[in-house]
């Protein structure tokens, strides 16, 4: 693999990037994109979701064509199952995963591992307690109830983004309930979900790590394996 230096193992690479990016750059992402992600940004009714979507697919192509040194318009994305997007390049050992919060992306890319990635903006009026009871899990939900008022926002959005990396590490999404598994709530420090439909309700070989992302910003990677060397780009 040449180009861009790929992920050593038991590394993951975060990248970042604006959504909102000007308009001669907006041109040149936009060149990159295939003709069925061009329609699907065309069936978005807001320009401003157009936008966002022709940035984050066209960064996503430049930066996995970097890794594998070709043109990104000639790199070919499929989709899972369950819409994960996955290169079709056969023989290309990159892992990747996309997530995107407002007008910021973040991208992570590992090799020979499945990755997930969220990221979620803060919401000082979001219905916190309302959606973790509907997709949290008992445990979860109690150890939320159990804080302080003015620390359950910030550990409702910890608590839901690594649930969300996890089930889009999987490939799974949201197909899979939220509540087939717990994660724990504690700050700073890596852990592996209890996965509930394992055939022994033990823990995950996944690791589970909080992201360091811009203030108003929660963001958690769900890896594949042992706890990864995390290395972020701006």
């Amino acid at each position: 693999m040449s180009g861009e230096t790929a992920p050593a193992t038991g590394e993951v690479q975060i990248r970042f990037a604006s959504l909102d990016p000007e308009a001669g750059e907006l041109a040149r992402l936009g060149r990159f994109l295939s003709e069925d992600e061009l329609a699907r940004a065309d069936r978005l009714l807001s320009r401003r979701k157009r936008n966002r979507f022709v940035a984050g697919r066209g960064f996503l192509r430049e930066t996995l064509a970097t890794y594998l040194d070709i043109e990104p318009a000639h790199l070919r994305i499929i989709e899972g199952e369950h819409g994960k997007p996955l290169l079709a390049e056969t023989g290309a050992p990159l892992h990747f995963n996309l997530s995107h919060a407002h007008d910021l992306a973040v991208l992570a890319v590992a090799v020979d591992c499945r990755v997930g990635i969220d990221l979620e903006r803060v919401d000082e009026h979001l219905p916190y307690r309302e959606i973790a009871q509907r997709f949290f899990a008992p445990g979860e939900w109690q150890e939320l109830s159990n804080l302080p008022s003015n620390l359950q926002l910030s550990a409702f959005y910890r608590f839901w983004t690594r649930k969300e990396a996890y089930l889009k590490g999987l490939g799974t999404g949201f197909s899979r309930p939220a509540d087939s598994f717990a994660v724990s709530l504690l700050p700073d420090q890596p852990c592996a979900p209890m996965d509930f439909q394992a055939h022994d309700g033990g823990p995950s070989p996944w690791r589970i790590v909080e992201v360091p992302v811009p203030e108003d910003y929660h963001g958690a990677l769900a890896v594949e394996g042992a706890t990864p060397v995390l290395r972020l780009f701006p």
